[in-house]
C-alpha cells in the first residue's frame, strides 16, 4: 500500500492529475516528476538569452496566415520572440486574466516587436468583438497565436465545451481555436520545442490541421481539438514534468471526476495512494486516485 505523508496539497493534487493522466507512472515516481517539474518551470525572462535552431521556421511561409497554437511546456513565453524574429506578424489571443496578471512584461514584450515595423496586438477572448478582429487580422495577412492548454473556462460547464481522448483519460476543452479555423478558413498549426543541448532549443510543429470539405462544424471541431490535443500528448509522455499545467488542471474545469464508494476509498485499497497531509490547519487523508479528502 503507498502512503505518504507530510506532502502538501500543491503536491497532492498534482499527484492525483499525474495518476488520472499518466497511470502507468508509479506511485514512488510522483515526487521526482514534481521536483523536475518545479526547476523547469522556476520563472523565466521573455527576452531569453537561449539560442534557438530555425530551420523549421526558415522552410514555413511566412505569409500565410494559421492558427499557431502554443502549449505551456516551459519555453512558451519565448517563442512569440523567436517567431517575430523570423518574420512572423501576428496577433496573440489570450484570456483577460492572464493579460492582466502578466500585463508588464506582455505590453514590454508588445513594445519591443513593435520596433520592427509591424503591428503585434493582444486579443482579449472574452471581447463580444473578437471575432471581428481575428477576421481583419487575417485579411491582413497576419497570423492568430494562442495558448491551446491551461485556458481558465471555469465558468464555463462542461457541456458547452468538447470532450477528447488525451492520454489515459479525457478531457473537456474549449472550442474556440477549432471554431475560429472553421469559420475563417485557416489551418491550424501546433508548435512547441525541443532541447538539444545547453541553452540551445529548437521549434517544431506538428501537422497542419485544416477544413475538409465534406466536414460540417461539430466534426471539425472535435477532430480539430482531438489533434491539438494529441500533439501535446506525445510532448508530455515524452517529459511529463515539462506541462506546466498539472498543477491547476481543478481550477479550469476540464474532467469529471465519478463518486467514488465507501469500499472504493478504504485504506486497504493498495492503489488509493493515500497521502496524509493537512488542510487548513486539519490533519487529513486525501486518497489521489478518486479526489477524495476526509478529515482524521
Amino acid at each position: 500500500m503507498i502512503i505518504e505523508h507530510n506532502h502538501s496539497w500543491a503536491y497532492a493534487l498534482f499527484s492525483a492529475h499525474l495518476h488520472r493522466y499518466l497511470p502507468a507512472l508509479k506511485w514512488e515516481d510522483h515526487l521526482m516528476v514534481y521536483e523536475k517539474w518545479k526547476s523547469v518551470h522556476i520563472p523565466k525572462p521573455m527576452a531569453s538569452t537561449c539560442q534557438w535552431e530555425r530551420s523549421f521556421i526558415q522552410e514555413w511561409d511566412v505569409d500565410t496566415p494559421h492558427i499557431i497554437c502554443l502549449y505551456h511546456l516551459g519555453m512558451h513565453a519565448q517563442i512569440p520572440r523567436v517567431l517575430a524574429e523570423q518574420g512572423f506578424c501576428f496577433d496573440i489571443l489570450m484570456d483577460r486574466h492572464v493579460f492582466e496578471k502578466q500585463q508588464t512584461p506582455l505590453i514590454q514584450l508588445q513594445t519591443e516587436l513593435n520596433r520592427n515595423e509591424r503591428e503585434y496586438r493582444f486579443l482579449m477572448s472574452d471581447d463580444p468583438q473578437v471575432l471581428l478582429k481575428a477576421r481583419t487580422a487575417i485579411k491582413k495577412g497576419k497570423h492568430l497565436l494562442v495558448f491551446a492548454d491551461g485556458n481558465s473556462g471555469t465558468s464555463e460547464s462542461l457541456n458547452k465545451k468538447v470532450r477528447i481522448d488525451f492520454l489515459a483519460a479525457d478531457i473537456y476543452v474549449r472550442k474556440g481555436i477549432a471554431l475560429l479555423s472553421f469559420l475563417l478558413q485557416i489551418p491550424v498549426i501546433p508548435i512547441t520545442h525541443v532541447f538539444i543541448n545547453d541553452d540551445y532549443y529548437s521549434v517544431v510543429a506538428g501537422n497542419r490541421i485544416c477544413v475538409q470539405p465534406y466536414e460540417n462544424r461539430d466534426c471539425y471541431i472535435t477532430r480539430c481539438m482531438q489533434q491539438v490535443y494529441d500533439f501535446l500528448a506525445i510532448e508530455i509522455s515524452r517529459s511529463p514534468w515539462n506541462w506546466e499545467c498539472w498543477s491547476y488542471l481543478h481550477e479550469m474545469n476540464c474532467y469529471s471526476i465519478a463518486v467514488p464508494t465507501i469500499k472504493e476509498i478504504g485504506e486497504q485499497n493498495a492503489d488509493a495512494g493515500i497521502i496524509h497531509i493537512q488542510l487548513a490547519g486539519e490533519k487529513g487523508v486525501f486518497y489521489r486516485k478518486y479526489f477524495c479528502y476526509s478529515r482524521r
